[in-house]
């Protein structure tokens, strides 16, 4: 076990062992189908008040504590997120958020560092092409103290399952060297997730650069995960790692 799961560990279980007892055996108990009650949970845990931002929030917003602050960070106006995400808002408009501020995860470059108190962010970093660029901006636009949320599909136990894992070694190149070297073998790895016949990929490859497309780049588990944040400096520590269902969730707090 890495020092930064350890940690993770001894933090969630040191505080108030009885009560995270009880409580995570009442979230697996009462609703095994509904992730927002594990991302709800977490959010009353880490996020108390002050201002912060939620990205790529679209339809399902998270619900925080009261007397917290949130903007909407999103690559699209709402009007464009209807028009090009469709079949993401599962025949409810309504429900998508206005876009408060439209910036990109690896950049935020409308934040100032140090300027919010929390980032929550559900599976996003998956979408990502510069995962740790992305990862450097969230921590650097957090004051001290502040909290990263995020969430990520576990690839084992969801669609990318037939991927391979991302490693750190591709994550590295891509960083430095740039994303644009492995779009395509990224791409490719999507079409099979398709299943798509090995005479029709060059072609729906040909499709997602014509069109720009953002699935997953990234295929991680989260110990695949972990690995990553041990081989970053970032000046955070890794305050709760924890899957549930098919998702498993990262809390990182600002040094």
């Amino acid at each position: 076990m890495s020092p930064s799961v350890a940690r993770a560990l001894r933090e969630r279980v040191s505080v108030h062992p009885v009560r995270a007892w009880v409580r995570d055996r009442l979230v697996r108990a009462t609703d095994q189908e509904d992730l927002a009650t594990f991302r709800e949970d977490l959010a009353r845990r880490y996020i108390r008040g002050g201002s912060g931002i939620e990205i790529g929030a679209l339809h399902r917003p998270l619900r925080v504590p009261q007397a917290t602050q949130v903007r909407y960070v999103d690559v699209m106006s709402r009007d464009e997120l209807l028009a090009t995400h469709t079949s993401a808002v599962y025949g409810n408009p309504k429900w998508v958020v206005e876009t408060d501020v439209i910036d990109e995860c690896e950049r935020l470059g409308s934040f100032a560092d140090g300027s919010l108190d929390f980032v929550i962010a559900n599976h996003i970093l998956e979408h990502t092409e510069d995962p740790i660029a992305a990862l450097e901006n969230l921590v650097r636009v957090l004051r001290p103290d502040g909290i990263l949320l995020l969430t990520l599909p576990d690839a084992g136990r969801t669609f990318d399952g037939l991927r391979p894992r991302t490693s750190v070694e591709h994550l590295l190149r891509d960083h430095h060297e740039g994303p644009h070297v492995s779009r395509s073998e990224h791409y490719r790895e999507w079409a099979t997730v398709e299943c798509l016949p090995e005479d029709s990929i060059a072609g729906r490859i040909a499709e997602f650069e014509r069109d720009g497309a953002r699935h997953h780049f990234h295929a991680w588990e989260m110990d695949d995960f972990l690995k990553l944040l041990d081989a970053l400096d970032l000046p955070a520590t890794l305050a709760l790692a924890q899957t549930h269902l098919d998702e498993f969730a990262i809390i990182l707090r600002r040094a």
